[in-house]
């Protein structure tokens, strides 16, 4: 229902209000040019006064008669003249003839005229202007004529005619504005309800650089990151599916094999067996790390410890495959750190560095302001600069092949990036190393 509408609802509102100044400016200027009119009248009319008294001042006593005639014609007024004993000597024009006139001692003239029913009476006030030699005149008004009723029905008119082209004036700019205004609205609803339905790709067009286009933008980037979030748990899912179904169908086919008589159930049967399974444990337990840790309830239990007491628990007890493993760490550097989260951090990526490196890996650790900077490096061809902003994604591999002789299920440094995270700290890959940042303590 349009009632129901945002839209029609603030434009019904703006154009009642606007519809409103419109009227009351039409009706203030109505009035005031018909003020005006009505003062410049009287101004008008005291100019002719002064300018007919001149006419018959130069004509005197004995062209009285004239002298009105011309001075009521050349200005519009009618005239009346009383003589010095305060009887009526001229009069003109004629038509004054049918009034009883009436002088009252204040000076104020009646004139009323009874014709065939029709009472009329018109009252002037003031005392009336004397002359020298001829006596006292009176000027009064023309009677109402049409041209001053048509000149205020003309202006009642053109105000009507213009309070209407206002009001239609505001309703298209009105209607034009919030057009423009609730059209981008109404895109970035139907790309909400887009985005509801599923429809990650959903993007609505940005007009200019105003808020709504502000607005827009920002909706591009949050469907753009749910598209990106949704298609990594699609992959997430696909991964851990791959990653599960690997050692299981090993399992499976090992065991197949040995109840089929193919194989024999010996120790090195076993062993394969429990290598497997242990691929499976440390899998579910990688996800489980990451699942808590995402939601918050990954407990850090921080003590102080010796900086190099981190690194050597990190590299014991790792095979190096024939490759160089050393470190450099100041003996008198101390973090306040969960100590086997942050080994863990340090030997994932060892690992990583180890499974990658050609000949050695060193790991370094100094003060770098406020801040413990760990560094692991190694001399393998390092990460290509279109790989280096998603190698800490989860179940990111950049072998492709995904197979197992060049890494592992891709949550090494997923998880080791959570976990530095959780310290406050920062991680990053910066050719050839990975630079670890965790704060003093003070």
């Amino acid at each position: 229902m349009i009632v129901r509408s945002l839209r029609w609802r603030l434009a019904i509102a703006m154009m009642l209000i606007l519809a409103s100044m419109i009227v009351a400016a039409g009706v203030f200027s109505s009035i005031t040019v018909k003020h005006e009119f009505d003062r410049f009248l009287v101004t008008q009319r005291k100019n002719d006064a002064r300018a007919a008294m001149e006419l018959i001042r130069e004509g005197g006593r004995a062209r009285l008669a004239e002298s009105i005639e011309r001075a009521s014609r050349a200005y519009g007024m009618r005239v009346i003249v009383f003589g010095e004993r305060g009887g009526i000597v001229a009069r003109y024009p004629h038509d004054l003839d049918r009034y009883g006139i009436l002088r009252r001692p204040n000076g104020t003239l009646e004139l009323s005229s009874n014709d065939r029913g029709r009472v009329e009476t018109l009252v002037v006030r003031g005392s009336g202007q004397k002359l020298a030699g001829i006596g006292t005149i009176y000027f009064i008004p023309p009677a109402p004529n049409d041209a001053r009723q048509s000149f205020r029905i003309s202006i009642d008119r053109w105000l009507v005619a213009g309070l209407g082209a206002g009001v239609l004036l505001a309703v298209i700019v009105v209607l034009t504005i919030f057009r423009r205004v609730f059209r981008p609205v109404e895109e970035l609803t139907s790309g909400a309800r887009a985005l509801a339905s599923g429809r990650f790709d959903a993007r609505v067009p940005v007009r200019g650089n105003d808020e709504i286009a502000e607005l827009a933008g920002a909706f591009n980037s949050m469907a753009e990151a749910l598209e990106r979030n949704e298609r990594a748990r699609r992959n997430m899912v696909s991964d851990v599916a791959h990653e599960l179904r690997t050692p299981l169908t090993n399992i499976r086919v090992q065991i197949e094999a040995a109840q089929d008589g193919v194989i024999d159930a010996d120790a090195k049967f076993l062993g394969s067996i429990e290598e497997e399974t242990t691929n499976l444990a440390r899998l579910v337990d990688d996800l489980q790390q990451l699942s808590l840790a995402d939601a918050g309830q990954l407990r850090l239990e921080r003590t102080y410890v010796p900086v190099i007491e981190i690194i050597e628990r990190a590299l014991s007890g790792l095979p190096t495959h024939d490759k160089t493993l050393t470190h450099d760490v100041d003996d008198e550097l101390e973090l306040h750190v969960d100590v086997r989260r942050i080994v863990q951090v340090v030997r994932n990526l060892v690992v990583n560095a180890l499974a990658h490196a050609q000949s050695r890996v060193h790991v370094v650790a100094t003060r770098d302001g406020d801040a413990v900077e760990i560094r692991v490096e190694d001399d393998g061809p390092g990460v290509a600069p279109e790989h280096a902003e998603r190698i800490f994604d989860r179940f990111y591999r950049v072998d492709e092949s995904r197979s197992r002789t060049t890494g592992g299920a891709g949550l090494g440094l997923a998880i080791a990036k959570q976990l530095v995270e959780l310290h406050d700290g920062s991680i990053r890959y910066e050719k050839p190393a990975f630079i670890v940042r965790l704060f003093i303590p003070f």
